[in-house]
């Protein structure tokens, strides 16, 4: 309010079973994670949500081949879908609606030679949408489950890519609205320790992400 902008803190915990992400649990929020189970494949094939120990949310995945082509969400006592559209094996759409209308459009996604996220298309009636420029480093989700990396898309960092975004700019109506520039730390092995994005004109803090890492045994 009032120009003054609020910022939230998220730290998530990863537990792991039979080298698959089994629970991520937000330590900000107590009694506030969610659980993802898979089937003999290693495919992901639900993910329940609690908020403070309370069910809020239950989604059941489904397949096409190898590929996730929708979901159904229960969450409040509502149902809705989402749909996944993929080719050359990227994820190239995701909409809520099957027939992906211009006003139903969800995220659309291009991709360059390294199979990073170039363009984000989520509005073609403004024809808004985000082009981003990356390093050459690791992604910090490269080798995760690629059924876990769509589920949890948006709530961490462009899982969805090879490498680390260092810069975005956002147009509508084709007109440059921002850009934010990524200044990125880096460890030993080339994984992002810290991300901090700020505005490429004022320097206004926009986000910040930190890394923690650790090495686990898969039998």
């Amino acid at each position: 309010e009032n120009n003054t902008p609020q910022y939230d803190t998220n730290t998530y915990e990863f537990s792991y079973e039979n080298g698959q992400v089994s629970k991520l649990t937000n330590l900000e929020e107590e009694g506030s994670y969610r659980n993802f189970e898979y089937d003999k494949d290693k495919k992901l094939i639900k993910t329940i949500e609690y908020y403070k120990n309370i069910l809020i949310t239950t989604v059941d995945l489904y397949y096409s081949g190898n590929f996730l082509s929708y979901s159904d969400t229960s969450e409040y006592g509502t149902v809705s879908r989402d749909y996944f559209h993929y080719t050359q094996n990227l994820l190239t759409m995701s909409c809520n609606d099957k027939l992906c209308s211009d006003t139903a459009l969800n995220y659309m996604y291009t991709y360059n030679s390294a199979n990073n996220i170039e363009t984000l298309l989520y509005n073609k009636v403004d024809d808004a949408k985000d082009i981003f420029s990356y390093d050459q480093k690791i992604n910090p989700f490269k080798e995760y489950n690629p059924y876990f990396k769509i589920m949890i898309n948006n709530d961490f960092y462009l899982t969805l890519s090879q490498n680390n975004p260092v810069r975005m700019d956002y147009y509508s109506n084709g007109n440059l609205e921002e850009s934010i520039i990524y200044n990125i730390t880096y460890d030993n092995d080339n994984y992002p320790l810290t991300i901090e994005g700020k505005d490429a004109v004022t320097g206004e803090f926009k986000i910040s992400y930190a890394f923690e890492y650790r090495t686990i045994k898969v039998d």
